[in-house]
């Protein structure tokens, strides 16, 4: 199986192995679906250390680095790591974003330079 011409997938990288191989290790530690993913990891120290003994169980079994897994289970939406997004990232994001959709006329009354009052 390959997704171009001529470049073969490892099996382990295919979406139907991964998933047999972790769908047992969901069950051993007891991981229940909330809506955020199958392995979401925030920094409560039993989702993390959770999510890195599955990698860590995966690793070994596929004989892959841990970090391809966890690299492909984000890929799939299987593990979602919300460690790297804080809030203040995020209200940055907004801030510059509000920036990004004022148009030239929008700008020009926000510009304190140019505004003439």
């Amino acid at each position: 199986m390959s997704d171009f011409v001529g470049v073969e997938i490892p099996q382990w990288m295919i979406k139907e192995t991964l998933w047999e191989h972790l769908e047992p290790l969901l069950k051993k530690y007891d991981v229940k679906w909330r809506g955020h993913g199958h392995i979401y990891v925030d920094h409560q120290h039993g989702n993390v250390s959770t999510a890195d003994t599955i990698a860590a169980e995966l690793s070994m079994t596929l004989s892959v680095p841990a970090e391809l897994i966890r690299s492909r289970l984000i890929e799939f939406e299987w593990l979602i790591d919300v460690r790297s997004i804080s809030p203040a990232q995020d209200r940055l994001t907004r801030v510059v974003e509000r920036f990004v959709y004022w148009s030239d006329d929008e700008f020009e009354e926000h510009d304190f330079e140019m505004n003439e009052d």
